[in-house]
């Protein structure tokens, strides 16, 4: 018979509650009468766009014309679409943290917040902004042919001079003041500046008025944002961390919490969550909110159309070996390419569902299932079997003969057995079964299937072939 086998990570404060997690496996609902209604499919790897040849973070990238903008360490780079890239003359002052970039259609504005900011004009070099009138910038975006800029540890509003980002006029500003804490962060969502703070969230548009245009349509929020660059959009709404360690997104001018008690309790135990860095891509149907605490090493992701969540990991050869957060520190849309940047070594890929590898490591895939258990009695477990689509192996190397391990937990998840390996087929074997067989009893076990060979991985199902105990 069929067991619960396919969903989202939902592990807790208790595991011997809910030990559930998901693991470069994004679930995929049909609706259209197939085999099952839900199945993990896995998650896009990364191929090089462009190497820079040495460690540096990425710190962010945005697209002006025909062109992609990346500031790698202190240097911004104009990559063209087959990868080769030119160094713009000028650095920055830092060469780590996120930087916040906007442009007008000619200039592109780079924020190092809390230090500097950065015009590139396309074409030319990059130059700090010498206006004097020129506050100390905490973020940037742009609307109504204005750069819009926060003041940092304020709640003030600047606007450039229209079209131009190194105009600034000292009267330009103003404060939302309807809150007493400071602006953190913001965005241009459907016509209208959110301004989000440490308490509170304002709503802004441009009236036309000839001395300031920037006002308040009447709109604020008690609930503020907790990680500055956390903060994303798509077509309906923008998501968000807030205060309290919840992710939310916007329905109007509400605020809805997307994430679960469960996910927050995993929040809570990193020891920072005001780095996190938020972005979000479609692909194939889905779209998706990726979110990752660079301090916690961890990368959680909402998948908007399924309202599903799994979490990203990526293994690390450098310094020591470790599987932590994805390799993804920012995103851009570049023409039909999904372009990522990596945190550490400098590299922009491309995510591609098509790929197995993140550049030349491998990806860990792995499901952790929901608890199985009946009334606390013994259940003796026969068989195991996991549907999924087999004889996608390769010609030769690692994946020409594609394994699944299977191990158990019985004790909510806490201590795990030795894993029991099979194989997904080789390459057409397409009858083939993955089955394990006298696997034990056990009152309450977690079942969890862990696959890392370099091959296309969807999980169909699970059954399981067992006898219920008299206690």
């Amino acid at each position: 018979m069929k067991t619960p086998f396919v969903g989202g990570s939902y592990q807790g404060r208790s595991k011997d509650i809910n030990s559930q997690r998901c693991i470069n496996f994004y679930p995929m609902v049909d609706k259209e009468g197939g085999k099952s209604v839900v199945q993990l499919h896995g998650t896009p790897g990364l191929v090089d766009f462009y190497d820079l040849g040495s460690n540096a973070e990425v710190r962010n990238c945005h697209v002006l014309g025909i062109y992609l903008y990346a500031v790698i360490g202190t240097t911004l780079y104009e990559i063209d679409s087959d990868g080769n890239a030119t160094a713009i003359s000028g650095v920055l002052d830092t060469d780590s943290g996120f930087v916040w970039m906007a442009d007008n259609g000619t200039q592109l504005m780079i924020v190092d917040p809390g230090r500097n900011g950065w015009i590139f004009t396309y074409g030319g070099s990059l130059t700090q902004i010498a206006d004097t009138d020129f506050p100390t910038p905490e973020t940037v975006t742009f609307l109504d042919g204005y750069f819009v800029v926060t003041e940092t540890d304020s709640g003030k509003v600047w606007i450039s001079t229209s079209y131009d980002g190194t105009g600034w006029d000292a009267t330009d500003f103003a404060t939302a003041e309807r809150y007493p804490d400071n602006l953190l962060s913001q965005a241009v969502h459907k016509g209208h500046l959110w301004l989000l703070g440490s308490k509170s969230v304002e709503v802004w548009y441009n009236s036309g008025a000839a001395d300031y245009p920037l006002e308040n349509i009447g709109v604020s929020i008690s609930e503020g944002i907790g990680a500055a660059a956390s903060i994303a959009q798509d077509k309906d709404s923008l998501f968000f961390l807030n205060e309290h360690n919840r992710v939310v997104r916007t329905q109007g001018y509400d605020l809805v919490p997307i994430s679960t008690e469960q996910i927050e309790y995993r929040f809570s135990k990193y020891n920072l969550t005001s780095d996190a860095i938020g972005y979000i891509y479609s692909q194939e149907g889905h779209s998706f909110y990726v979110l990752t605490f660079p301090n916690g090493h961890a990368t959680w992701v909402y998948d908007i159309t399924t309202d599903l969540w799994h979490e990203r990991e990526s293994y690390r050869t450098d310094p020591s070996g470790f599987y932590g957060r994805h390799r993804s520190n920012c995103y851009a849309k570049f023409g039909l390419l999904h372009i990522v940047g990596d945190y550490f070594n400098g590299k922009l890929y491309k995510l591609d569902l098509e790929t197995y590898l993140d550049g030349t490591e491998i990806i860990r895939r792995r499901r952790s299932a929901p608890h199985v258990h009946q009334d606390g009695k013994d259940i003796f477990f026969s068989a195991f079997e996991l549907d999924f689509e087999a004889g996608i192996g390769l010609t030769t190397g690692q994946g020409s003969d594609p394994q699944a391990m299977l191990d158990w937990s019985d004790d909510g998840g806490h201590n795990w057995s030795h894993g029991l390996w099979t194989t997904m087929g080789a390459l057409g074997k397409y009858g083939t079964r993955a089955v394990w067989r006298k696997l034990g009893r056990s009152r309450n076990r977690v079942f969890r299937v862990t696959i890392s060979d370099p091959v296309k991985v969807v999980i169909i199902a699970a059954m399981m072939d067992a006898t219920i105990g008299v206690s």
